[in-house]
This record gives structure tokens, sequence and C-alpha cells, in this order.
């Protein structure tokens, strides 16, 4: 075993001494091994650094435009509840101060608009056909319950009717109304 060893030994030597370009190519092509690995590894992370940064970039642009965008919507929504509420609000109003004035009118005149008051009349039939014109359906519903309860449109011997033959009266549904389950006897808008 000894000799082997031996053989083996002087073998290498000799292959050393009389071929040194293959040994020194061997060397040689892992140092270029070894630096073109050390040189892609240098770039390799930068790179990958580089490709990661934009992607989560794009990817946050992406999240914020998203969240601009419902931001928007959302203030729209707000914005417009705003504005219905207000319109609600200032449509009650309207229906509350016509109650309110017609009411004062029918107090100042005991009662009765269309008895040889015709000022009077002239006023309710103006301040009746432009409430009609402002408010919606609704309202318009219970306009018109208000009007018969208190009698300005019923006609009968003793009384005229308030003239609202020219009134807009659009899309009027007494159905969701008290007073769908009443007669309008005598009713008269002319």
């Amino acid at each position: 075993m000894l000799r082997i060893k031996k053989k083996n030994r002087i073998f290498n030597e000799n292959l050393h001494h009389h071929s040194p370009s293959l040994s020194t190519n061997n060397s040689s092509s892992t140092s270029k091994a070894k630096d073109t690995l050390k040189l892609i590894s240098t770039f390799l992370l930068p790179l990958v650094l580089g490709i990661f940064t934009a992607v989560i970039t794009i990817e946050q642009q992406n999240i914020g435009k998203k969240q601009r965008e419902e931001d928007r919507n959302s203030a729209e929504l707000q914005r417009a509840q705003e504005r219905n509420l207000t319109a609600e609000k200032y449509k009650n109003e309207l229906f509350d101060n016509y109650i309110k004035n017609m009411g004062e009118l029918l107090k100042e005149y005991n009662g009765s608009l269309l008895i040889n008051h015709s000022v009077a009349s002239k006023i309710a039939r103006a301040k009746t056909l432009n409430i009609f014109r402002l408010l919606d359906a609704q309202r318009n519903v219970r306009i018109i319950r208000f009007l018969y309860e208190t009698e300005l449109i019923m006609r009968t011997q003793e009384n005229r009717s308030l003239d609202l033959s020219t009134a807009e009266l659009n899309d009027i549904d007494f159905r969701d109304s008290a007073i769908n389950r009443k007669y309008l006897n005598f009713i008269s808008l002319s």
C-alpha cells in the first residue's frame, strides 16, 4: 500500500511539473468562475432590491389611488345626502309656513276666505298655486287634505270653492294618505 501511495505522489508531481498549463488552466477557470459569480452576486442583489422597490412603489401608488377614489366617492355621497336633507328641510319649512299663513288668513276671515272676500281668496289661491309648484306630490296630497278639511275646496250652495283650475297636480296619489278612506264629497278644484 505504501508503494501505491508513493507512485501516486510521484505521478502527481510529474503531472504538475510536466503540464503546468493544465494546473494553471484549472486554477484559472475556477478563479474566473468565482470572479464571475462574485460579479453576478454584486449586481444581482441591487437588481432584486430595485425590482422589489419598484413593485412595492407601484403597489402603494395603486392603493393610494384606490383610497383617494373611495374618499372622493364617500365625500360625494355625503354631499348628496346633505343636499337631500337640506332640500327636505326646505320643503318641510315651505309646507309649515303655508299651513301657518293659511291658518292666519282663515282666522282673520273667521274661517271663510271665499264668501265676499275676493282679496283673501286671491291671496289664498296664489299661495296655494305657488306651493303646489314648489312641493312634491306627497306634500301636495297633504295640502289638498288641509284645504278639504278647512272646506276651501268644497263647493256647496253656500260656499264657493277655492279656484285651483291651473294647479299642476302631477303624480298625486291618495292611497297612502288617510284621505284615501274618506269620500271627498263636493270637492272642486275649479
